[in-house]
């Protein structure tokens, strides 16, 4: 067992209900859970985490009707429990987060734990016979998530994970737009600012970046084109502070062979985003994910004195952008969650297929070869 007051966990516990009642939300260290109590007492949920994303997971909660009443932490002056009253002025402070996932006034769980200490708890969340929102990523590497769901025996049908970029408006429709057949090709741009990441998390997180934040783009390219096959990835080993981060770029393909280029760096300037190109001639582009531009067809300007060069520029037909008045995703996957009705949310094996796929990757970049034969060929070539 771990002890929430380890120092490196937090739980959010709550509970639900339709219109009125309360919310306990517990937190303990850097593992929250938010247990909504609910009219027929049929669901519960919990946080793990205390920090940013839990106060938007409990803002969510409450603009659907539920009161968050309890939160756990290690030190009752800690910045983030001050943070969180807020959000949820009723909530009261606990500090056994453990004693979360038996309690019977808790419906369900909302898991936002730190990235460091989610693989010491997702044997207990995946075990729980409540339903389970847990945020990304569900563990850092496949190999351990593999351990984990081997000693599951349990239907892991009323767990969610957190991917909610899912529930982004211009996502869900960009999906139908595919559903409805004509995809060409697409191409991903995922670019990681490995500075910010290290002056939020440490520099420890780096080698762990794909899993940790380049997993929501890699969860949306599964979600949208179905199972992908990397043909060819070239990987580049970072330097400086970026190191030990590897960046990739190739392509991959669809089961139904459409080719999906992929561009995931570090530090680079490139607009990231998913471009899809259809046999209508339009293309689709989401850019950044929020926001979705449909171009159809090229506006032609002519050359002028002051730039004697003709431009040719998309022509935007429409463009939607994620509903803001409140955290982008958010809302959505709580309403999903609340009603057990969980939609287009990403399941457990959702989450370990996008841990599949990093590793499909990091493969077929290990077996990208460009030897000085090669080069000499190039150069005999030009």
């Amino acid at each position: 067992m771990i002890h929430p007051a380890c120092g490196s966990l937090e739980i959010l516990p709550i509970t639900r209900r339709r219109v009125t009642g309360s919310a306990t939300i517990n937190r303990t260290g850097s593992f929250e859970t938010c247990a909504f109590p609910c009219e027929r007492r049929a669901f519960g949920d919990a946080i793990l985490g205390a920090g940013t994303v839990a106060r938007h997971h409990a803002d969510a909660a409450r603009a659907l009707g539920a009161d968050i009443v309890a939160a756990c932490t290690r030190r009752a002056d800690s910045p983030n429990w001050e943070l969180f009253l807020r959000h949820a002025p009723n909530a009261r402070r606990v500090e056994d987060g453990e004693s979360l996932l038996v309690d019977p006034a808790v419906d369900g769980l909302v898991a936002c734990p730190d990235w460091r200490v989610l693989p010491q708890w997702l044997d207990r969340l995946l075990a729980s016979p409540m339903p389970v929102l847990i945020e990304k990523p569900i563990g850092l590497d496949l190999g351990s998530v593999r351990k984990s769901l081997e000693k599951i025996e349990s239907d892991l049908g009323s767990k969610m994970v957190g991917y909610n970029r899912r529930f982004y408006e211009p996502v869900i429709r960009l999906r139908k737009r595919i559903g409805e057949g004509g995809l060409k090709a697409a191409d991903v741009v995922i670019s990681e600012n490995t500075d910010a990441h290290i002056s939020k998390h440490g520099h420890e997180v780096v080698p762990h970046l794909l899993a940790f934040a380049s997993a929501h783009t890699l969860d949306l390219m599964l979600h949208l084109f179905g199972s992908l096959e990397p043909v060819a990835m070239a990987p580049h080993a970072e330097q400086g502070e970026a190191a030990p981060f590897k960046s990739h770029n190739g392509i991959l393909r669809t089961m139904a062979g459409v080719p999906v280029s992929l561009a995931l760096n570090a530090n680079d300037p490139s607009a990231a985003g998913i471009r899809c190109r259809f046999d209508d001639g339009m293309t689709w582009h989401l850019a950044p994910l929020e926001v979705l531009t449909i171009y159809d067809g090229t506006v032609v300007e002519p050359a002028t004195e002051e730039f004697n060069i003709r431009r040719y520029t998309p022509r935007v037909a429409e463009r939607q952008i994620v509903e803001t008045k409140t955290k982008p995703g958010f809302m959505g996957q709580m309403s999903a969650f609340l009603s057990g009705n969980y939609g287009p949310g990403a399941t457990v094996e959702d989450a370990r297929r996008v841990l599949q796929l990093i590793e499909d990757i990091e493969a077929a970049g290990a077996n990208w070869s460009y030897t000085e034969r090669d080069m000499r060929r190039v150069a005999t070539a030009s």
